[in-house]
């Protein structure tokens, strides 16, 4: 039996060491940990949005800098009215949903990332929108 507790740890220890932790175990909406944010920055034009886990509630920041001139940040909330994938809206409003999809985005730089934002509303902004990648920092 002891043999049995042995490996059972040695399984826990290597999986917790993969570095590969599933969506789920994700503090804020399952999605961001705790202390740390999601940036989801689109290209041409260039304009990003930032979910932040400062706690059991996360917030958002809207970073718009396709409207000329200086790069504007602005903070707000968010509202998410599904999980996995996290479909959203902001106060700015930016709505979209962002899917787990491990290894499966690319980004401008040939970053290969595990999360894509598929936006459907930006301010100032009209479609089509186009899928871009979502890093955790």
């Amino acid at each position: 039996m002891h043999r049995r507790a042995l490996t059972a740890l040695a399984a826990i220890a290597v999986a917790a060491s993969s570095g590969t932790a599933p969506a789920a175990d994700y503090t804020c909406n399952t999605l961001v940990p705790f202390g740390q944010k999601m940036i989801c920055p689109g290209f041409e034009p260039n304009w990003a949005v930032e979910l932040l886990c400062e706690g059991p509630e996360m917030t958002s920041t809207f970073i718009d800098a396709f409207s000329g001139g200086d790069i504007t940040t602005t903070p707000g909330t968010v509202t998410f009215s599904s999980e996995d994938p996290w479909a959203f809206e902001t106060s700015h409003p930016v709505t979209g949903s962002i899917a787990y999809t491990p290894a499966a985005c690319t980004d401008e730089g040939d970053t290969v990332h595990d999360f894509t934002f598929t936006p459907t509303g930006a301010p100032g902004l009209s479609g089509p929108f186009f899928p871009f990648c979502c890093r955790l920092e």
